[in-house]
Protein backbone atom coordinates (compact mmCIF):
# COMPACT_ATOMS: atom_id res chain seq x y z
CA UNK A 1 0.00 0.00 0.00
CA UNK A 2 1.36 3.38 -0.97
CA UNK A 3 1.14 6.45 1.24
CA UNK A 4 -1.46 7.92 -1.11
CA UNK A 5 -3.55 4.75 -0.85
CA UNK A 6 -3.24 4.76 2.94
CA UNK A 7 -4.40 8.37 3.20
CA UNK A 8 -7.27 7.75 0.77
CA UNK A 9 -8.33 4.71 2.79
CA UNK A 10 -8.20 6.73 6.03
CA UNK A 11 -10.30 9.46 4.41
CA UNK A 12 -12.85 6.87 3.25
CA UNK A 13 -13.16 5.37 6.74
CA UNK A 14 -13.55 8.84 8.26
CA UNK A 15 -16.17 9.78 5.67
CA UNK A 16 -18.13 6.59 6.32
CA UNK A 17 -18.14 7.18 10.08
CA UNK A 18 -19.10 10.81 9.63
CA UNK A 19 -21.99 10.04 7.29
CA UNK A 20 -23.22 7.36 9.67
CA UNK A 21 -23.19 9.91 12.50
CA UNK A 22 -25.04 12.67 10.62
CA UNK A 23 -27.28 10.99 8.04
CA UNK A 24 -30.42 10.97 10.18
CA UNK A 25 -29.96 14.14 12.20
CA UNK A 26 -32.86 16.54 12.50
CA UNK A 27 -32.46 20.30 12.02
CA UNK A 28 -32.94 20.71 15.77
CA UNK A 29 -30.15 18.22 16.50
CA UNK A 30 -27.81 20.02 14.10
CA UNK A 31 -28.15 23.26 16.07
CA UNK A 32 -28.38 21.82 19.61
CA UNK A 33 -25.70 22.96 22.05
CA UNK A 34 -25.22 20.97 25.27
CA UNK A 35 -23.81 24.14 26.89
CA UNK A 36 -23.75 27.81 25.83
CA UNK A 37 -20.10 27.69 24.78
CA UNK A 38 -20.23 24.24 23.09
CA UNK A 39 -20.12 23.81 19.33
CA UNK A 40 -23.25 22.29 17.79
CA UNK A 41 -23.00 19.42 15.32
CA UNK A 42 -23.97 21.54 12.30
CA UNK A 43 -21.27 24.09 13.06
CA UNK A 44 -18.64 21.36 13.51
CA UNK A 45 -19.63 19.64 10.29
CA UNK A 46 -19.47 22.93 8.38
CA UNK A 47 -16.14 23.84 10.01
CA UNK A 48 -14.60 20.45 9.20
CA UNK A 49 -15.54 20.69 5.53
CA UNK A 50 -14.42 24.31 5.34
CA UNK A 51 -11.04 23.43 6.86
CA UNK A 52 -10.48 20.66 4.31
CA UNK A 53 -11.39 23.05 1.50
CA UNK A 54 -9.10 25.76 2.86
CA UNK A 55 -6.09 23.54 3.53
CA UNK A 56 -6.17 21.55 0.29
CA UNK A 57 -7.46 24.07 -2.22
CA UNK A 58 -6.02 27.33 -0.93
CA UNK A 59 -3.08 26.53 1.35
CA UNK A 60 -1.54 23.60 -0.52
CA UNK A 61 -2.59 24.24 -4.12
CA UNK A 62 -2.85 28.03 -4.06
CA UNK A 63 -6.30 27.94 -5.65
CA UNK A 64 -9.53 29.64 -4.74
CA UNK A 65 -11.48 27.56 -2.25
CA UNK A 66 -14.50 25.70 -3.64
CA UNK A 67 -16.54 27.57 -1.02
CA UNK A 68 -16.02 30.74 -3.01
CA UNK A 69 -15.18 29.44 -6.49
CA UNK A 70 -18.30 27.25 -6.76
CA UNK A 71 -20.64 29.64 -4.92
CA UNK A 72 -21.22 27.51 -1.81
CA UNK A 73 -20.93 30.60 0.39
CA UNK A 74 -23.83 32.14 -1.53
CA UNK A 75 -25.96 28.98 -1.21
CA UNK A 76 -25.52 29.14 2.56
CA UNK A 77 -25.57 32.93 2.86
CA UNK A 78 -22.20 33.03 4.63
CA UNK A 79 -19.01 35.05 4.11
CA UNK A 80 -16.37 33.87 1.67
CA UNK A 81 -13.43 33.99 4.09
CA UNK A 82 -15.07 32.30 7.07
CA UNK A 83 -14.18 28.79 8.20
CA UNK A 84 -14.91 28.95 11.91
CA UNK A 85 -11.38 29.58 13.17
CA UNK A 86 -11.57 32.20 15.87
CA UNK A 87 -15.35 32.14 16.21
CA UNK A 88 -16.57 33.48 19.53
CA UNK A 89 -19.18 31.60 21.56
CA UNK A 90 -21.70 34.21 20.36
CA UNK A 91 -20.86 33.57 16.70
CA UNK A 92 -21.21 29.83 17.21
CA UNK A 93 -24.51 30.23 19.09
CA UNK A 94 -25.86 32.46 16.30
CA UNK A 95 -24.59 30.27 13.46
CA UNK A 96 -27.46 29.61 11.04
CA UNK A 97 -29.12 26.25 10.68
CA UNK A 98 -27.73 24.86 7.43
CA UNK A 99 -29.48 22.34 5.23
CA UNK A 100 -27.79 19.01 6.00
CA UNK A 101 -28.11 17.56 2.50
CA UNK A 102 -26.70 20.70 0.89
CA UNK A 103 -23.85 20.73 3.40
CA UNK A 104 -23.09 17.09 2.61
CA UNK A 105 -23.07 17.92 -1.12
CA UNK A 106 -20.49 20.63 -0.43
CA UNK A 107 -18.51 18.10 1.62
CA UNK A 108 -18.64 15.57 -1.21
CA UNK A 109 -17.35 18.15 -3.69
CA UNK A 110 -14.51 19.09 -1.35
CA UNK A 111 -13.59 15.47 -0.68
CA UNK A 112 -13.58 14.69 -4.41
CA UNK A 113 -11.20 17.63 -4.92
CA UNK A 114 -8.98 16.36 -2.11
CA UNK A 115 -8.86 12.85 -3.55
CA UNK A 116 -8.13 14.13 -7.03
CA UNK A 117 -5.20 16.13 -5.65
CA UNK A 118 -4.00 13.23 -3.47
CA UNK A 119 -3.99 10.75 -6.34
CA UNK A 120 -1.57 12.97 -8.25
CA UNK A 121 1.03 13.25 -5.47
CA UNK A 122 4.46 11.72 -5.78
CA UNK A 123 6.44 10.73 -2.67
CA UNK A 124 8.57 13.85 -3.10
CA UNK A 125 5.49 16.10 -3.11
CA UNK A 126 4.90 15.38 0.59
CA UNK A 127 8.03 17.40 1.43
CA UNK A 128 6.98 20.52 -0.48
CA UNK A 129 6.41 23.64 1.62
CA UNK A 130 3.48 25.32 -0.15
CA UNK A 131 3.65 28.63 1.78
CA UNK A 132 6.94 30.39 2.55
CA UNK A 133 5.32 32.13 5.53
CA UNK A 134 4.70 28.69 7.09
CA UNK A 135 7.97 26.80 6.43
CA UNK A 136 7.15 24.24 9.14
CA UNK A 137 4.13 22.99 7.16
CA UNK A 138 4.89 20.58 4.37
CA UNK A 139 2.17 18.98 2.28
CA UNK A 140 2.63 15.81 4.32
CA UNK A 141 2.22 17.63 7.63
CA UNK A 142 -0.92 19.40 6.40
CA UNK A 143 -2.47 16.09 5.32
CA UNK A 144 -1.54 14.51 8.67
CA UNK A 145 -3.18 17.43 10.50
CA UNK A 146 -6.30 17.11 8.34
CA UNK A 147 -6.67 13.42 9.17
CA UNK A 148 -6.31 14.17 12.88
CA UNK A 149 -8.87 16.97 12.69
CA UNK A 150 -11.34 14.85 10.72
CA UNK A 151 -11.28 12.01 13.21
CA UNK A 152 -11.41 14.40 16.16
CA UNK A 153 -14.47 16.25 14.87
CA UNK A 154 -16.17 13.07 13.66
CA UNK A 155 -15.84 11.68 17.18
CA UNK A 156 -17.19 14.89 18.69
CA UNK A 157 -20.16 14.81 16.33
CA UNK A 158 -20.94 11.19 17.18
CA UNK A 159 -20.60 11.96 20.89
CA UNK A 160 -22.97 14.94 20.68
CA UNK A 161 -25.50 12.84 18.78
CA UNK A 162 -25.34 10.21 21.49
CA UNK A 163 -25.54 12.83 24.22
CA UNK A 164 -28.61 14.38 22.64
CA UNK A 165 -30.40 11.12 21.83
CA UNK A 166 -29.27 8.92 24.66
CA UNK A 167 -27.40 5.63 24.81
CA UNK A 168 -29.19 3.96 21.89
CA UNK A 169 -28.08 6.56 19.32
CA UNK A 170 -24.88 4.92 18.16
CA UNK A 171 -24.09 1.45 16.85
CA UNK A 172 -22.67 -0.83 19.55
CA UNK A 173 -19.48 -1.74 17.64
CA UNK A 174 -17.13 -0.17 15.17
CA UNK A 175 -16.56 -1.92 11.89
CA UNK A 176 -14.17 -0.95 9.14
CA UNK A 177 -15.86 -0.31 5.80
CA UNK A 178 -14.81 -2.48 2.84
Amino acid sequence: MTLNEFIESALQVEQSLLLEAVEDLTPEELTWQPAPDANPIGWMLWHTIRVEDMWVQFFIQGQTEMWERDGWHQKFGLPTRDNGFGHTPEQVANFPALDLQELLRYGEAVRNGTLEYLRGLSPEDYEIVPRERRPELTVGKVLRQLLAEFYQHQGQIAYLKGLKRGSGALPPTYSTPG
